[in-house]
């Protein structure tokens, strides 16, 4: 019952990571939208014109030569790139239809981000383009939720998909402890071994007296030992024992008596 219930708190993992979810792709839907909605991101005269924030994004970044020398030339086809981009992959990340995919898509355009728009940003954590990175790697990591996402569906219709969906029973999860419990070893008995302990009791000090007439004769007391390890083990009715020990010290005192 063990697997179970570390399968149980593995999907109850995943599903906190619900919110997350729908806060990246609900933002990265808006920001899709409003950049293909907003006329002044494609216009050259304008302010917001997606080529003067490249111009601006290169000052100080790494990658500087790569923005003024691909991305500038053709900000437009970028800027449809990037807006296209990011409501493509909030849709994706919203439904959970290529999940994966889409996580590594929103991972690579929020480190481009970092190294350009939000590279000068000090203390680093001012920018949110960082954040953005480490969710979308904790999405990525971890894939949709299987009961809450296309990809779950595709996953369990063929087995060839399975890699578009988490699998809960391949996490690693911390499992409970389980209780430990005593071993219990079952020891055959003799089918009238009723003994009760303090018959083994008076058996064990019956033979202990008759042992102690033997004291000189230690052939003697190897044999009463077998005989008592004998009696104990194959066990005896209530009624028989109280016969048996008396029998066995007539026979001694008999025996000693004669001596």
């Amino acid at each position: 019952m063990e697997a179970p219930a570390s399968n149980m708190r593995v999907s109850s993992n995943l599903s906190a990571l619900l919110p997350l979810r729908i806060f990246m792709g609900v933002t990265f839907l808006y920001a899709g939208l409003q950049h293909l909605t907003d006329p002044s991101y494609f216009d050259p005269s304008k302010p917001g014109y997606i080529g003067h924030l490249i111009a601006q994004y290169a000052v100080g970044s790494p990658i500087h030569d790569f923005l003024l020398g691909v991305v500038q030339p053709n900000a437009v086809a970028f800027g449809y790139m990037v807006g296209v981009g990011e409501a493509l992959i909030g849709i994706a990340t919203l439904v959970g239809f290529l999940f994966r995919i889409a996580a590594f898509a929103g991972l690579t355009l929020n480190i481009t981000f970092f190294l350009s728009a939000t590279w000068n940003a000090f203390p680093f954590y001012f920018g949110s383009d960082i954040v953005f990175v480490a969710c979308w790697l904790t999405l990525l990591l971890t894939g949709p939720q299987v009961g809450l996402s296309i990809d779950g569906l595709l996953a369990r219709r063929s087995h060839s998909l399975g890699w578009l969906a988490a699998k809960p029973d391949k996490v690693v999860a911390d499992a409970a402890p389980a209780e430990t419990q005593p071993i219990q070893v079952e020891v055959p008995l003799a089918k009238k071994a009723v003994l009760y302990p303090k018959q083994v009791l008076e058996v064990n000090r019956a033979f202990d007296r008759i042992k102690q007439q033997f004291v000189s004769h230690r052939e003697t007391q190897t044999i009463i030992e077998f005989v008592r390890a004998f009696v104990i083990s194959l066990g005896v009715d209530r009624t028989d024992t109280p016969r048996l020990l008396h029998g066995l010290e007539a026979l001694v005192n008999r025996s000693g008596g004669e001596a």
